[in-house]
């Protein structure tokens, strides 16, 4: 083994420590956006009386969802689902390490802002590719883990004990659903990691070339920004993906009255843009009630 491949190990298991160490501690706060994601309210909205503009309805942030859900389940409850997130997180960073190490992937092209625009773009394009094939694969692989820490959580909305552990979980979906429900809401879920990969490297490349110089000040302001722009696009398909896997699956949450059952994710998508719920989730901290009022509802056919 030479230094190169020791070098590689030791990046792949720092990467794999440090994802896991950030999900294990942010669950909770994931925990919270999830039931948000999914339509869940169990605190009513309180009145909001601004600086400027007019009083408005506002529910409560990501954080005092999360004290909810401490205050319901307690301490232990907070990290319902951890286990099959941890494994999925496993798998994804593997798959992710492999497909660039192992699969005749050449180093990427590194941006030089003496390259030509159309040299500059070319190397974009090669890059974000190699990008989409792992993303690609890591979603393919890791989703049903993912699958299952969502109808983990979605649980607390009926208090049911369907989904206990990741093996049973398995069992139960495979007896239940098949093989295809492994991957209920599996395309949204893809189509926004590929919109994320692709907006946020174009962005990104953008603007470190016709923006800014590049500095290590100005790439993580191009980080930022194009994260930020990548995240806002994409966000409702992660949202959509998020009521697909649980959607009809027998917990409450799925079921109505909580959620209307839905032919695919395209119908769930058309619905949530009709009372305007695309962005549930999004915001951490001002979260505006939207009245029926002001909903453009739709009826599913």
């Amino acid at each position: 083994m030479d230094a190169e491949d020791i070098d590689d190990r030791d990046h792949y298991w720092k990467g794999l420590t440090s994802k896991c160490l950030i999900k294990s501690s942010t669950h909770p706060l994931e925990y919270a956006k999830l039931l948000i994601q999914i339509g869940h309210e169990p605190i009513p909205p309180m009145l909001c009386k601004p600086l400027i503009g007019q009083p408005c309805l506002v529910l409560p942030n990501i954080f005092s969802y999360t004290k909810y859900i401490y205050e319901v389940d307690g301490f232990k409850g907070m990290y319902a689902g951890l286990a099959p997130k941890l494994v999925g997180v496993f798998v994804e960073h593997s798959s992710s390490w492999f497909m660039t190490n192992y699969v005749k992937f050449e180093k990427k092209d590194t941006l030089d802002p003496e390259d030509s625009d159309l040299k500059g773009w070319e190397k974009c394009l090669l890059n974000t590719t190699k990008e989409l094939v792992c993303s690609t694969t890591s979603v393919l692989l890791s989703y049903p883990f993912r699958l299952i820490t969502i109808r983990m959580m979605a649980q607390f909305v009926g208090f049911e004990h369907r989904y206990t552990g990741i093996f049973s979980s398995f069992a139960i979906i495979y007896r239940e659903e098949g093989i295809t429900g492994f991957y209920s809401g599996l395309w949204p879920s893809l189509m926004y990691t590929l919109s994320y990969v692709i907006i946020s490297n174009v962005a990104k490349h953008a603007i470190t070339r016709y923006l800014f110089n590049p500095s290590t000040v100005s790439l993580t302001i191009a980080d930022f920004a194009s994260s930020y722009c990548a995240n806002f696009v994409a966000y409702p398909f992660n949202v959509v993906s998020s009521c697909i896997a649980i959607n009809n699956c027998g917990l409450a949450a799925g079921m109505p009255p909580e959620m209307p059952v839905f032919g695919n994710w395209v119908e769930c998508m058309k619905y949530l843009y009709g009372i305007d719920q695309l962005g549930r989730g999004a915001s951490y901290f001002y979260r505006r009630h939207v009245t029926p009022a002001r909903s453009k509802l739709i009826k599913l056919n």
